[in-house]
């Protein structure tokens, strides 16, 4: 696309790249028309030219298809991409044909399986249909505010013990962290480390994640300062004199990656000057509503830009050596009622995977994320810092992601230590960190074996995850 300045003062231009899929009513519901990429010029001088390229993949314009095992399907027929101006004006228009459907049954990127793994978030609810919109749009007249016996079984799940015997605990190798610096995460050295930790030591690592990580001195365990953002560095808790940066609105506004990137270096600049090693950031949950409470948090209502401005942000502060959040992962679009006792929230599959998921997806796989935080949501019943489809499957598994995850603010025993420590999450946000320690305690009492060799894992993927810092020398 080649972009003019036909103005009289210089300026910058987006060129804005949009698709719309073949609809067929009854069929797989797509969007009207959606975001496929965008790139922006530099500043052009009046009468000034620029040429941009806007390239995707052909797989970017398939759909997620619930039905049988659950897959992304490129339908046939014909795709319109459109360049524009914006999604109201568009400039060109060039039909593409699809021949005949396409079936993608495994992730691009990793080659792992995707599949369904959130039918009990969705199955069973009415899908708002093009097709049909005054009889799918959405009715509270008999909402229901009472949750079901079956809703409350599944938030208090009960956890069958593993059989098999609890891993080593105190054992003396002779290892300290700093041995197992350019190592491999599967390094079988890492065993060797890891026999020396007592209980109490993993279970203090893995529970006092309060801003900050804990320190082992006798195994040469550094701690390490996470603050808070995304706008800057920031702690609710005391003073702290660092830059106020511009909202991820504005920053989204922008189109511009680069000064994403720019952005998050920047922070994590400051991050070294401060002697800081992660930052919660950037949110990336979307826009619902105008009256979200957390707009100024998140960048947009659009996923591929909120993923593309995030992952351009994550490599900025990351090429400092900051280790950064990406939350809040996942379903955190509405603030009312989303903590303690924690907001049950219902979604399909395809609209968790093409919308919510999508952001937290483009960031793990091109800004290589070292870091995830897990929401206070309950996904369908089940917490998202103890959901295993969400933090195994689909975050390690089918998107590669090999970072830290950790929890958001401990505010209820919803968020399950018992829960995480089983199913993914590395790490417990707990201002408050006893009674964390002991219900992983009870967990390691009841499960020695299964809540044993889960907590080990949370305790390497820490350690690892806090190798790579400046921390540790």
């Amino acid at each position: 696309m080649t972009v003019t300045n036909t103005g009289e003062v210089g300026g910058k231009q987006v060129v804005q790249v949009y698709f719309s899929a073949p609809y067929t009513p009854g069929g797989i519901e797509k969007s009207a028309i959606e975001l496929a990429g965008y790139a922006k010029t530099a500043l052009l001088d009046p009468g000034a030219t620029e040429t941009l390229t806007v390239t995707f993949a052909l797989r970017d314009m398939a759909s997620w298809d619930r039905s049988g095992a659950g897959h992304y399907v490129l339908e046939q027929g014909t795709y319109d991409v459109v360049v524009a101006d914006d999604v109201h004006t568009p400039l060109h228009t060039f039909p593409v044909e699809v021949a005949d459907e396409v079936v993608y049954d495994t992730d691009a990127d990793t080659g792992a399986s995707v599949m369904n793994r959130f039918g009990y978030a969705g199955d069973g609810l009415t899908t708002l249909s093009r097709d049909d919109w005054e009889g799918t749009y959405p009715d509270s007249a008999d909402l229901d505010l009472e949750a079901s016996d079956e809703l409350l079984a599944t938030m208090d799940p009960q956890i069958a013990p593993v059989a098999g015997a609890a891993p080593t605990y105190g054992a003396a190798n002779g290892l300290v962290l700093a041995d197992l610096a350019g190592l491999a995460y599967d390094d079988p050295q890492w065993d060797l480390f890891l026999d020396q930790l007592t209980v109490d030591e993993q279970i203090a690592l893995f529970t006092h994640g309060a801003y900050k990580t804990e320190a082992v001195d006798r195994l040469g365990i550094p701690s390490t300062i996470l603050l808070d953002g995304p706008a800057g560095l920031n702690y609710l808790f005391g003073d702290l004199g660092a830059a106020s940066f511009a909202t991820q609105v504005v920053v989204a506004s922008t189109w511009n990656d680069d000064l994403a990137y720019d952005l998050g270096e920047a922070v994590g600049a400051e991050a070294n000057a401060y002697g800081v090693q992660g930052w919660y950031a950037p949110g990336m949950n979307l826009h619902r509503t105008a009256m979200g409470g957390r707009n100024f948090e998140y960048f947009s209502e659009d996923p591929l830009l909120s993923g593309t401005m995030s992952a351009a942000m994550v490599s900025g502060a990351q090429s400092r050596g900051v280790l950064t959040f990406m939350k809040h992962f996942v379903l955190n679009e509405q603030e009312i009622n989303a903590r303690a006792p924690g907001v049950n929230v219902f979604v399909d599959e395809q609209a968790l995977r093409e919308l919510y998921l999508r952001p937290f997806e483009i960031t793990v796989k091109e800004g290589d994320v070292t870091g995830a935080m897990s929401s206070f949501i309950n996904v369908g019943g089940r917490w998202a810092g103890g959901n295993e489809q969400l933090l195994q499957d689909v975050l390690r598994g089918e998107w590669g992601f090999d970072g830290l995850v950790t929890t958001d603010a401990v505010l209820g025993g919803f968020m399950d230590p018992a829960l995480a420590v089983r199913y993914g999450n590395d790490l417990m946000l707990a201002m408050l960190p006893t009674s964390a320690a002991n219900a992983t305690k009870d967990a390691l009492a009841d499960d020695p074996a299964g809540a044993g060799a889960g907590l080990r894992d949370r305790v390497h993927t820490l350690l690892y995850a806090v190798l790579s810092t400046d921390a540790a020398g």
